[in-house]
């Protein structure tokens, strides 16, 4: 089995563990508010995705040292049940989103220190910056189109993303816009939504980020 494989398949079964044991925490609903009105929703895929991204990340980052596939693949399981938060609240936690900036900021660090360049790491801090920011001001002239939860997880993402390069981050961030575009046309074709609902835009944001990641 060639070294891709066995990180395929190492990385593959971590993200199926980090995807079942935030299956575990969202079936808490610690993220629901005591008067949220919108329907519980239980999500069986996440376990699925967290594997599916793990084996790609394993396969594709398998040049990289292995703290790179790490963040990569524990940053993927937090996103991809911060998604799931998102589509069934529209919301994002803070107890979620907050604490994931110093875990990330470490891991990074960990990512630099085995070969990255600490150039890489000042990248990542500007363009998370620069994400906060760009978002920050989308929210301000949205009349709140844009969550405050949006705006903080730009700032991850594009700590995450900006470490790999300017380009991926902006790749993502064009990615994420074309896809809540697609989203929200079907869903006013298929009248599952109106001019006037509010559409989640964090799973937009997070799946473009992983398609870039995924093809770093």
């Amino acid at each position: 089995m060639s070294g891709a494989a066995v990180s395929a398949t190492v990385f593959g079964v971590l993200g199926l563990a980090i995807g079942l044991a935030g299956l575990r925490l969202l079936a808490t609903g610690f993220y629901r508010y005591a008067d949220d009105t919108r329907r519980a929703r239980r999500h069986p895929w996440v376990p699925g995705a967290a594997t599916v991204v793990g084996a790609v990340a394993g396969w594709s980052l398998a040049d990289r040292p292995v703290i790179v596939r790490l963040t990569v693949v524990g940053a993927a399981g937090v996103l991809i049940v911060m998604a799931a938060i998102d589509l069934e609240v529209h919301r994002l936690p803070r107890v979620l989103t907050w604490p994931s900036y110093p875990a990330l900021a470490l891991m990074l660090a960990g990512c630099s220190l085995a070969g990255g360049g600490w150039a890489a790491y000042g990248r990542a801090v500007q363009a998370g910056l620069a994400g906060w920011l760009c978002f920050y001001v989308l929210h301000r002239l949205s009349r709140r189109g844009l969550g405050r939860g949006d705006v903080t997880l730009a700032g991850l993402l594009g700590m995450l993303l900006g470490w790999f390069g300017w380009s991926a981050a902006l790749v993502a961030l064009y990615a994420a816009f074309l896809l809540a575009g697609l989203v929200a046309g079907a869903l006013l074709v298929t009248k599952r939504a109106t001019r006037t609902s509010r559409i989640a835009f964090g799973p937009a944001m997070i799946a473009g980020a992983l398609a870039v990641l995924l093809g770093q």
